[in-house]
């Protein structure tokens, strides 16, 4: 849609929940609008449309786990004053993304950004409570689970964030060219996160 920002993008984490939302309250109102279309033209609720009216809240019912999700990742959205210093970085050595919101069974990994270059992925955590040595091994597992080897993971707490500027400057500072392994380890990260 013309209003939904790409995964990786600035300020992806704020403008999904709208999307989100307009796409749940569509998936609610048609339904509802079929159960009372067949209850006015039969008098009753046992009908074909109900029927469909039930069937078609299992669509809705996905969308509002989503739009829940999107709701709780908001306010891990990338900082502007760190998107400044970052955008600077853009199109140079390295690829940088922002907003990513990676999930696992017991615990959720939010990144303000990330970045791949040099045969390294780098990234900086959201939340001061998230470990990032399990985020590496989250993303590690992952890289593994892909065939994606050769892919340094490196994730910093969100108190280093000096260190990750510093990082993804020397990433934004080569001259190698991107390769195929960063570039399918960087995709990754986005399929990763919501």
């Amino acid at each position: 849609m013309f209003f939904q920002k790409k995964k990786g993008t600035y300020q992806y984490l704020k403008k999904a929940p709208v999307y989100q939302g307009i796409i749940t309250l569509v998936l609610l109102i048609l339904p509802v609008g079929l159960f009372f279309i067949g209850y006015s033209i039969t008098g009753n609720f046992k009908n074909l449309f109900t029927v469909f009216a039930v069937l078609g809240m299992l669509p809705a019912a996905k969308y509002i786990v989503s739009y829940i999700m999107y709701l709780r990742a908001e306010k891990f959205s990338c900082k502007e004053g760190l998107y400044s210093v970052l955008k600077d970085y853009e199109g140079k050595g390295a690829l940088i993304g922002y907003d990513y919101y990676m999930t696992s069974y017991s615990v959720n990994y939010p990144l303000y950004a990330a970045a791949a270059g040099k045969n390294c992925l780098v990234g900086l955590l959201a939340n001061p409570k998230s470990i990032a040595k399990d985020c590496e091994e989250h993303i590690k597992e992952y890289l593994k689970k892909n065939e994606i080897n050769d892919l340094t993971v490196k994730v910093f707490e969100a108190s280093a964030e000096d260190k990750f500027l510093d990082r993804v400057k020397a990433l934004s500072e080569s001259e190698d060219p991107i390769t195929d392994t960063e570039r399918r380890g960087f995709a990754l990260l986005s399929s990763l996160s919501l």
